[in-house]
């Protein structure tokens, strides 16, 4: 089991407020550390965190190498714009060993961002298009590449993108939980995307309803409503080589606000909303919660020990029941 290094997000907060950039808040010794400390055997690492200077690269791959934590590189989408960026990209990947990278193309979520279908339409088509246009690069560097379903792309649009690139170094980094946001049924998520995988975040859900939609939560392991270990298999039986990467974010829940007219600007007429939300309630229903947990108003400390209990429950599921292999 791999750990991304959003598992730490308490950790990444504090240290944007102490001093103003993620990289120096917790750079990658730190993240080094805390693999080591929670026996992952890889780690999903921010390029942000990694420091540009030859020797420097050299030094973090050799002490995550003697410490026995493999390396993924998280990606910003800018280095997927030009071939100059991808190349640049490509070779701090080298230099760090790192065996495929993640990249999420949207920073923030589908319907917050785009306030027209026109909108989300010309993101999702200058994407693909530069995607198809990178292909030579993609072919020529071998580096492969996993775009995360990140509360932007439904598992549908991202596979019609992922066909239209056409690389076997162009593929998905899986979410488990990320598209309840945009009402699809899980099952749905990884039957489509499986066959992609290139990484993923493996995560558990859990969900609250609200006046407007619901609330969204990631949870520890085997304390949400995803049926991991079959989620699991179905990605090995796909794409045996993807690692499956634990992304445990320690925050309050995500409003998701599905039942207001804003929420439905970017979707299509099909299926419609009412389908799209009895399909969702469906898979739901019987698992909603009274009540989700908050890190708001606990003192920075009790948020880092409210973090590391997450992550370390989340550990031993995944030893235990899950049977992934730790370091």
């Amino acid at each position: 089991m791999y750990l991304a290094y959003t598992s730490f997000a308490v950790r990444l907060a504090q240290g944007r407020d102490l001093v103003r950039t993620s990289a120096a808040g917790f750079g990658p010794g730190v993240f080094r550390d805390l693999c080591t400390r929670f026996g992952a055997a890889g780690a999903q690492i921010d390029l942000s965190q990694i420091p540009a200077d030859p020797e420097a690269l050299t030094a973090i791959r050799d002490a995550f190498a003697r410490a026995g934590v493999a390396i993924e590189l998280s990606l910003p989408a800018r280095v997927l714009e030009s071939p100059a960026a991808y190349a640049q990209a490509v070779s701090v990947a080298r230099a760090l060993g790192a065996r495929c990278a993640r990249v999420a193309l949207l920073s923030g979520r589908r319907y917050e961002t785009f306030a027209t279908a026109e909108a989300w339409s010309a993101f999702s088509a200058r994407w693909q298009e530069t995607l198809v246009r990178m292909r030579p690069e993609f072919e020529r560097h071998q580096l492969a590449i996993g775009i995360e379903n990140h509360k932007d792309w439904c598992a549908s649009e991202l596979v019609t993108v992922l066909r239209a690139v056409d690389s076997r170094y162009v593929g998905a980094c899986v979410d488990f939980g990320n598209n309840l946001a945009l009402l699809e049924p899980p099952d749905e998520t990884i039957a489509l995307l499986a066959p992609f995988a290139i990484t993923t975040h493996l995560k558990d859900m859990a969900v609250r309803r609200t006046a407007e939609g619901f609330d969204l939560s990631e949870v520890p392991l085997g304390q949400g409503i995803l049926p991991l270990g079959r989620y699991i298999e179905r990605i090995r039986a796909a794409r045996p080589e993807a690692r499956l990467c634990l992304e445990m974010i320690t925050r309050d829940p995500l409003s998701v606000p599905c039942r207001t007219d804003r929420y439905w600007t970017t979707f299509g007429p099909s299926p419609t909303r009412a389908e799209r939300l009895e399909r969702f309630e469906a898979a739901v229903r019987s698992q909603a919660r009274a009540d989700l947990p908050r890190v708001s108003g606990l003192s920075p400390e009790a948020q880092r020990a409210a973090e590391d209990d997450n992550v370390r429950a989340c550990v031993t599921h995944a030893r235990d029941v899950l049977h992934l292999e730790s370091n």
